[in-house]
């Protein structure tokens, strides 16, 4: 995780590399229309780690698709901006959302078999990265191809640059793709679940890879994951998802320091290791509701222990945890802190029908 120090100046002096405005992704099936990611904004900035967390369901790989225009049909973005240095990607055709994917941005998956043909060997699938992003080929293409394996650990990266994916453990197919994700020489990496299949030993080493190649190409790092812990290790700021809605964000720091909305509260309390020896491992009860309807109350309400009858008519907007705290936000009728439960239940009511989500 780079220090919050940077993390701070960079922000402050720094316009975003990528900007998500009111971002909306709806599914439309025979049955109902499903609101995968529904009204969510946050930036990222230069050399920044974001983290996306939550249950799954909760939008998080959609938002990723979206920014990457790999959203299927009968999915589509319905509205907001995806603003990539400045420029708005929504709208744009696939001839043109390609120029962007993989140059500008790429993406690193969960499954790493998914991302590599199991006919062609490492080396030239990393090659024809090289070709379409960077014009490369011939020998130079595979110096660079050995090159990249190199710069994520690969020991002896000239022999296995020419060998097939199978012939690689989980932990060496994750860092192959890395090195593919690389070779397009991106400015923000999107990373959506990337170590959820590895060991923690392995995990371990993918996350410090990041963190060097981070360190080292000044990369803007956007870390999906349903793993608290993951995230306490490699995010400077998190976004928590729930049901298509961002409902609290702020530095990892805060987040895990002073936590707010009680759906934040109950993933960090069901962390293993968390609890005294001999405690019961706490669980939030119930799923994550499909959102297939304009939310008009809080989603979070039939799951949360401290909701109240307000919960079940107004919908709740990102407001500051304390008036003016715009660094730490977070959507649910008990905030801002510092005023009455009245007063605060006022304050969404009314952004909520305005369509305001900051003070």
């Amino acid at each position: 995780m780079s220090s919050q120090t940077t993390t701070d100046r960079d922000r402050s002096s720094e316009e975003p590399i990528l900007s998500i405005q009111d971002l909306r992704t709806v599914f439309y099936t025979d049955k109902e229309v499903i609101r995968a990611v529904d009204g969510i904004s946050f930036d990222i900035h230069p050399g920044e780690t974001v983290g996306i967390v939550g249950e799954s369901g909760s939008g998080k790989s959609v938002t990723a698709r979206s920014i990457m225009g790999l959203v299927d049909s009968p999915g589509r973005i319905e509205n907001g901006r995806i603003e990539f240095r400045g420029e708005n990607l929504v709208g744009k055709s696939q001839k043109q959302w390609r120029k962007i994917r993989g140059n500008g941005i790429a993406m690193v998956f969960q499954d790493p078999l998914t991302s590599l043909n199991p006919v062609y060997t490492v080396g030239n699938q990393i090659k024809e990265a090289l070709r379409l992003h960077q014009g490369l080929s011939g020998q130079a293409a595979t110096e660079e191809a050995i090159s990249l394996l190199e710069a994520v650990g690969i020991p002896d990266a000239g022999r296995r640059v020419r060998e097939y994916p199978h012939q690689f453990s989980g932990g060496m197919r994750q860092r192959a793709v890395i090195a593919m994700a690389l070779a397009c020489d991106p400015e923000l990496l999107i990373c959506d679940e990337p170590t959820t299949a590895l060991d923690v030993t392995i995990q371990a080493q993918i996350l410090e890879l990041l963190n060097e190649l981070q360190e080292e190409r000044d990369l803007a790092i956007m870390f999906i994951t349903h793993d608290m812990g993951v995230i306490a290790e490699i995010a400077d700021r998190v976004n928590v998802m729930y049901a298509g809605e961002i409902i609290e964000t702020a530095s990892a720091v805060d987040l895990f320091g002073t936590p707010k909305h009680p759906y934040t509260q109950g993933l960090l309390r069901s962390i293993p290791g968390s609890h005294e020896q001999g405690e019961r491992l706490w669980t939030i009860e119930g799923d994550v509701p499909t959102p297939n309807e304009e939310p008009t109350y809080c989603r979070f309400a039939p799951r949360c222990p401290k909701a109240f009858d307000e919960c079940e008519r107004v919908h709740p907007v990102s407001v500051p945890v304390e008036d003016g705290a715009q660094d730490h936000t977070t959507a649910c009728l008990l905030y801002p802190e510092d005023r009455s439960e009245t007063e605060a239940v006022a304050l969404h009511e009314s952004r909520s029908t305005t369509g305001g989500d900051t003070e």
